[in-house]
């Protein structure tokens, strides 16, 4: 195996944009979308500096030509976040909707995707193609999707500022402070029907993931997960994984990810899209060419189409925050395990002690397959480690396999 390996690894290289040429008609302007906000004008969009509010003003122009009005309570697109102890402005979330045609509906649904990035580092200047102008590009291109169907719930497109440190896990990150103070026309956060929020949606660096997109958390509501089943684009395969596969680091407490942490913590119904880290994560490499454009067009028609099956859904969306869905974790590492342990196919990077790692893996969640299979905490804690170790190949951070 080891050699297998080794041989396989001599022509293996990252994937980039350059491997995917895009022919989706979406496309041309996502990518002239992306390549506007991680342009070296603006720096990274830094919150607290002009080109983070260039930035601002440039998303409310692109959801005004997308079809998304601004709030008739805020008269404009812009909902300031005020800084700790009463501080000045730290930035502004963008925000604009979609209203329903049933002006009785009590419910709403929601999108959202940070805006800001990290700007100038230690290893230079981060742009933040993939973290995260990608996800901003599929929310607009979804826009006038939605529009279209003309669905009874009103829809807010959110475009939070300050997810980055310092910010996540405080007041001040973009998305707690659109759950802390909504706008009138949302009224109370229970009143969303469904939160989807997208981090990281462009990258790629593996082929057998190429055209996937994985969608975490649908397990903490009823009924979801078989919604996300249902609703297919062409050439896009959306993977179910629990919220617990990406947070659950050895060592550590869970850590969330991205801005879906504040809806859990208020329950309320959230799906979270991501095409997973990959080593341009936080680098000055993260650029628009980078950039898988189609499965970004894919994902955008995906979510227009989800966002009406759930607001034709007749049965109301009950959030758990005890649920899981064991079977659909195992069928999804199933399917990475299998493919990440077959020399010819395996992601770039892998090397001996990965492959050995992987083979056990791959094993112990073919295990869970069997008809009637009882799960055990030992079952979850093994596919969170075979998660935690594929996201470390992604990412290249071999250290992982030592765990």
């Amino acid at each position: 195996m080891s050699l297998l390996v080794v041989l396989d690894q001599l022509g293996a290289r990252r994937l980039s944009g350059a491997d995917f040429p895009p022919r989706d008609p979406l496309s041309p302007v996502m990518r002239e979308q992306v390549e506007q906000l991680a342009s070296p004008a603006w720096k990274g969009r830094k919150p607290g500096t002009r080109e983070n509010e260039e930035a601002a003003r440039y998303l409310g122009q692109q959801l005004e030509a997308s079809g998304v009005e601004p709030l008739p309570s805020v008269g404009s697109y812009f909902m300031p976040i005020p800084g700790l102890r009463g501080g000045g402005r730290v930035g502004d979330n963008v925000v604009g909707w979609i209203p329903g045609t049933d002006p009785e509906a009590r419910e709403a649904l929601l999108v959202g995707a940070h805006f800001d990035h990290l700007g100038e580092t230690e290893d230079g200047l981060v742009l933040g193609a993939d973290d995260n102008a990608a996800a901003i590009a599929v929310l607009l291109a979804a826009a006038p999707l939605v529009r279209a169907k003309q669905l009874e719930r009103p829809v807010f497109f959110t475009f939070f500022n300050t997810e980055e440190a310092p910010y996540f896990g405080l007041p001040t990150q973009g998305s707690v402070r659109f759950a802390t103070a909504p706008p009138r026309e949302l009224g109370a956060v229970s009143a969303i029907r469904l939160a989807v929020v997208l981090d990281l949606v462009g990258g790629v660096v593996w082929r057998a993931s190429a055209d996937t997109l994985f969608a975490c958390g649908a397990e903490k509501t009823s009924g979801l997960g078989a919604m996300v089943d249902s609703v297919q684009e062409q050439g896009l395969a959306v993977r179910r994984m629990g919220i617990h596969l990406v947070e659950n680091l050895p060592g550590y407490r869970p850590q969330p990810v991205s801005d879906y942490d504040v809806f859990r913590d208020k329950e309320v119904p959230f799906l979270f899209l991501s095409s997973g880290r990959t080593p341009r994560y936080h680098k000055p490499s993260d650029l628009p060419d980078t950039l898988h454009y189609d499965r970004m067009a894919r994902s955008a028609r995906w979510i227009a189409a989800l966002l009406a099956a759930v607001d034709g859904a007749e049965a109301p969306l009950r959030f758990d925050p005890a649920g899981e869905d064991l079977p659909a974790d195992a069928d999804t590492m199933r399917w990475a395990m299998t493919a990440a342990a077959t020399p010819w196919r395996s992601i770039p990077g892998t090397g001996p002690l990965s492959a050995v790692r992987l083979l056990g893996d791959r094993a112990r969640v073919e295990a869970l397959s069997a008809p009637g299979h009882a799960y055990t905490p030992e079952d979850v804690l093994a596919l969170e480690r075979a998660s935690f170790r594929l996201q470390c190949l992604l990412y290249s951070f071999p250290v992982c396999f030592t765990f």
